[in-house]
């Protein structure tokens, strides 16, 4: 593990520095704790977003890990995170940096030691950082082992460290990455690991803020063999119960929490989504719902008990699970404000779900083309549950397994904003690689000859009706939308990013990155309090390898100082980095002189 600093301001002269600068930061993954994507900034509006300029571009370095078996770090996925003047992102290869908000230069970095990983039996050798948290003065970043790393923001020293979260979870036999940020609900550090077709069972676990210890852990599939009366909480929620649900083969896995969570603060309920049930065996092994896999889930943030859950799709056979997030939100319907829940799933469905009881304020809203060989899609109690893929082997199926909804969408006045992805998917049987064992199952892929483009929407969720779309050529797939200032922001697979005008969806200005487009956007101040637009680029599936940049984007230089802050106080951020910075060659001259003895 290495830490390198390059600059050091202090904590209280940042402080100072941003005492009465309103909307400057950006601390979550989805800027705040209900994952609305909505800044509610207004230096950079739809009247001058035209007129942003390039204000600096930072390389990002090439990965020093060559790890056999693991796939290649390519890019980032991250949104970057804007606090106090710094900008922080992580890479897929474990390094978390921090840049100065409006030079570029880097402040520090920590990389973890990636070479230990291949050591650790549950780790599914796959690595990628897709989401970090800032609270209190402190980052979070989950690495790919499932560790948990808490880092000062300003110094980038380690605070501590929660080892592999994934590592002892009961009734386990599959494989982890760690790839999302934690969510913080009062003194807990709520957790979870990614699987996919690994395997692994799917698991959500708080620890205690202060102790590290772990307080509760709630697992959305049953052990690996089966587990007798598992879905007992079907009462819960929209699916009732099935005798033997999942079988009692090893095989079972997945339904792994994934996504960006969301808490309500005041009533303590931790809201998130579950994934598919591994796809790689046969889904007739799995008999039932397969709860609580491709589920929106309420848990007591406190205890980890079940509040409520629905089930998206029933013993899900293509995929389609919730996607990157789910969002909280406050709407009005039928004349009066509820707060709801809101899921974008991959089906390319839309749902609104009392927050309170997970019941749906009206029939899920369909976007996109039209779907194909998708029986268990929103089939609710008309689902086959003992249904086998092999009745989708050789049919197109759309969406495939990288469409409908893959990103997180935004949400401001009651308004949603969502992009979904025409892509369509093949299935084929094969020999496969699963939990060790080579079996014949089946492999699920993107569909070439099929169209490929995307659509952005803007829905209102009072009535669930369409208030106008925008057609994009290319896929969208990992890139947060955005609102802020009257604008909303979305960056397609190509690497172009769209401004468009919130009320009316007409383009004011588009910018091609020259790279892929893998994570969303993100708005903060700068020390001089300018409003700046901080844009990661290239990662994921570049025909080249790219290690990616991060780009910021500003209105016309204006160079006087931000409002509420004096000459004085500037002088005194510039004194105390000439302090920090004589102490440091002091400690050094120190040091040198001990190692001569």
């Amino acid at each position: 593990m290495v830490v390198t600093v390059i600059l050091v301001l202090s904590q209280s002269s940042y402080e100072k520095a941003y005492a009465q600068s309103g909307n400057a930061n950006w601390p979550y993954p989805a800027y705040d704790s209900s994952n609305t994507n909505f800044d509610p900034q207004t230096q950079i509006n739809n009247n001058n977003v035209a007129q942003l300029q390039l204000s600096w571009v930072y390389q990002v370095p090439v990965n020093p890990f060559h790890i056999a078996g693991a796939a290649p770090a390519l890019g980032i996925e991250t949104t970057p995170l804007v606090v106090n003047g710094i900008v922080y992102f992580a890479t897929p290869y474990n390094r978390l940096i921090a840049l100065n908000s409006g030079t570029g230069g880097v402040v520090w970095y920590y990389q973890v030691n990636m070479s230990e990983f291949s050591s650790k039996p549950w780790w599914a050798s796959a690595y990628i950082v897709s989401s970090i948290l800032y609270n209190n003065g402190t980052i979070y970043m989950m690495a790919s082992d499932t560790s948990l790393y808490a880092f000062d923001g300003i110094t980038g020293q380690v605070k501590f460290v929660i080892p592999d979260t994934g590592k002892s979870i009961p009734g386990n036999t599959g494989y982890y990455y760690g790839e999302k940020a934690p969510l913080i609900y009062k003194n807990l550090l709520i957790v979870r690991a990614s699987t996919t077709d690994y395997g692994g069972r799917g698991y959500v676990a708080a620890y205690d803020l202060t102790t590290q210890k772990l307080m509760w852990s709630w697992y959305s599939v049953p052990p690996a063999g089966g587990q007798p009366n598992w879905d007992s909480n079907s009462s819960l929620g929209n699916v009732q119960a099935y005798q033997s649900d999942w079988g009692t083969t090893n095989y079972i896995g997945g339904g792994a929490a994934w996504g960006l969570m969301a808490v309500d603060n005041s009533t303590g309920v931790l809201y998130f989504s579950t994934g598919h049930p591994s796809g790689l065996y046969d889904a007739a092994l799995r008999p039932g719902p397969n709860l609580y896999s491709d589920s929106v889930v309420a848990l007591d943030a406190a205890t980890g008990k079940m509040i409520w859950y629905y089930q998206i799709n029933s013993h899900d056979v293509t995929e389609h699970e919730g996607g990157w997030s789910i969002s909280l939100a406050q709407v009005n319907f039928g004349g009066t404000t509820k707060k709801v829940i809101v899921q974008a799933a991959k089906n390319n469905y839309i749902y609104v779900l009392d927050a309170a009881s997970g019941k749906p304020l009206y029939d899920p809203i369909k976007i996109g083309p039209q779907s194909s060989n998708n029986p268990n899609d929103n089939a609710g109690s008309n689902s086959n549950l003992t249904l086998s893929q092999k009745v989708m082997v050789g049919n197109r199926i759309c969406p495939g397994p990288d469409g409908g909804v893959e990103m997180s969408p935004a949400i401001h006045d009651g308004v949603l904003f969502v992009v979904t992805q025409n892509a369509c998917g093949l299935m084929t049987t094969g020999p496969v690689t699963y939990k060790a064992q080579t079996i014949n199952g089946y492999i699920y892929n993107g569909d070439p000859s099929a169209p490929q483009n995307s659509t952005l929407y803007a829905i209102s969720l009072s009535s669930g009706q369409r208030n106008w779309k925008f057609e994009m050529p290319f896929r969208y797939q990992g890139s947060s939308a955005v609102v802020s200032g009257g604008v909303v922001y979305v960056i397609d697979r190509s690497g172009v990013l769209y401004a468009l005008d919130e009320q009316s969806g007409n383009v004011l200005k588009s910018i091609n990155l020259g790279g892929l487009g893998a994570a969303g956007i993100s708005l903060g101040e700068t020390l001089r309090g300018e409003e700046a637009l901080f844009v990661p680029a290239g990662g994921g599936d570049l025909p080249s390898p790219t290690p990616g940049v991060v780009l910021a984007f500003a209105l016309p230089a204006n160079t006087a100082p931000p409002p509420g802050i004096s000459i004085e106080e500037i002088t005194s951020i510039a004194l105390g980095v000439v302090v920090i910075v004589m102490a440091l060659y002091i400690i050094a001259k120190r040091g040198a002189r001990r190692g001569a003895v």
